[in-house]
């Protein structure tokens, strides 16, 4: 019995740890954008919303312009499958994918790479398909030290841009001087 209830309490942990790890990683922005902080990849909070062949879902993620950004992309396979393995499901996550598959940015002749958010996994399928097929775009926060985001960052709590900020100096991305120049501003704000 008491090994049971010691099986039951491991159990529980782990389902906790596991859900506290996902809620972590990812910092949901007022913006519709989600932050990996684990990778320094920026996302859109949802996919497109319907089916696109693999040309319509490249022009979505280079036109889309969330948060104010200008740098949006098609997602490469390894960076679907990073969601994948961080906890990211079909309809299940901090990253609404409302069907299964989401195109990634690899061609090989007449076919596009694909990514499935049910069972995991990338593989190959014509361009021209677009039946349940998504967009879903992404940019790279790992900026040079002299970039700055958007204004519309402003609209962001401050204790959003503090957590932004924060990673952006963990990550080195920007200098200590920027960093407590930009603190002291979110901070005086209060």
């Amino acid at each position: 019995m008491g090994r049971n209830l010691l099986l039951l309490f491991l159990l529980l942990l782990s389902s906790c740890a596991q859900l506290g790890g996902e809620s972590e990683r990812f910092l949901v922005n007022s913006d519709g954008t989600v932050l990996d902080t684990e990778s320094g990849l920026m996302w859109a909070a949802a996919d497109n919303g319907q089916g696109l062949t693999w040309a319509e879902a490249q022009e979505y993620c280079n036109s889309y312009r969330g948060g104010g950004y200008h740098d949006w992309r098609l997602p490469k396979k390894i960076e679907l499958d990073a969601l994948f393995k961080a906890g990211i499901r079909t309809d299940k996550g901090s990253i609404t994918i409302r069907e299964n598959w989401v195109w990634a940015a690899e061609t090989d002749d007449s076919k596009g790479a694909y990514c499935s958010f049910k069972m995991g996994g990338c593989d190959w399928v014509e361009q021209v398909v677009s039946f349940a097929l998504r967009a879903l775009p992404v940019r790279d926060t790992r900026l040079p030290a002299s970039a700055s985001p958007p204004s519309s960052v402003q609209g962001q709590s401050p204790q959003q841009r503090l957590q932004v900020l924060d990673l952006l100096h963990k990550q080195q991305l920007i200098t200590q001087e920027e960093y407590e120049r930009k603190k002291t501003v979110i901070l005086d704000a209060l």
